[in-house]
């Protein structure tokens, strides 16, 4: 039998438990970590329904114009694909993929029963003067309490922008639980400021 993505939200715990090699906390933990990941952003979201050609950064473009799940969702219905093509950052290639992906009705039974598991965030509207107006960000460890993915998207939607290396372009390097001891390093050299999770939290006025 075919296992869909939105039966990992209904796993019959008890049942876990009773197996071997599990206990009560094994199983607390499990029910946590997948509880934890029903809280997605929309542009995580679209990503992760592997649409061929569909990368993050299209997913980002996308997550933009849709705003919300049900826009995006929207698309099997109201069938406007050429519109698509009017988006910078979108090609034929692109929009013939997500045709592809939304004439399939196991597809849309997917997204249907997802929606009744995920809390899907609207993309919020990014500021041109935010908080992090031209600050260039870069995380290395783990965050508390949050995802990378999330960390990022706050950072962009005040204005700031992510890297992916560390050079004198960068202004803050996020540090956060056993983080990558050559980045750390590397920052130093180059007299990059390094931040904790609180402190890159009060730059957005926010507490953890």
């Amino acid at each position: 039998m075919i296992k869909l993505p939105q039966d990992i939200f209904k796993l019959n715990y008890k049942k876990i438990e009773s197996l071997e090699g599990w206990g009560r906390q094994s199983v607390e933990n499990l029910k946590y970590s997948i509880n934890e990941k029903k809280n997605i952003s929309l542009e995580r979201f679209i990503y992760s329904l592997g649409i061929r050609h569909i990368g993050l950064e299209n997913a980002k473009i996308l997550a933009k114009h849709f705003k919300s799940f049900l826009n995006f969702k929207s698309l099997s219905k109201d069938g406007n694909y050429d519109e698509l093509l009017n988006i910078d950052g979108i090609g034929e290639t692109q929009v013939n993929s997500i045709k592809v992906f939304f004439s399939n009705k196991t597809n849309l039974n997917v997204l249907n029963s997802l929606q009744d598991f995920l809390i899907i965030k609207d993309k919020l509207v990014e500021k041109k003067n935010g908080l992090l107006k031209n600050q260039t960000f870069m995380l290395t460890g783990k965050l508390d309490g949050i995802s990378r993915a999330e960390a990022k998207s706050l950072i962009e939607e005040n204005s700031g922008t992510t890297v992916s290396s560390v050079t004198k372009k960068l202004n803050y390097l996020i540090i956060g639980k056993k983080p990558t001891k050559r980045k750390v390093d590397t920052a130093q050299k180059l007299n990059i400021i390094t931040i904790d999770q609180g402190q890159f939290l009060k730059m957005l006025n926010k507490t953890s």
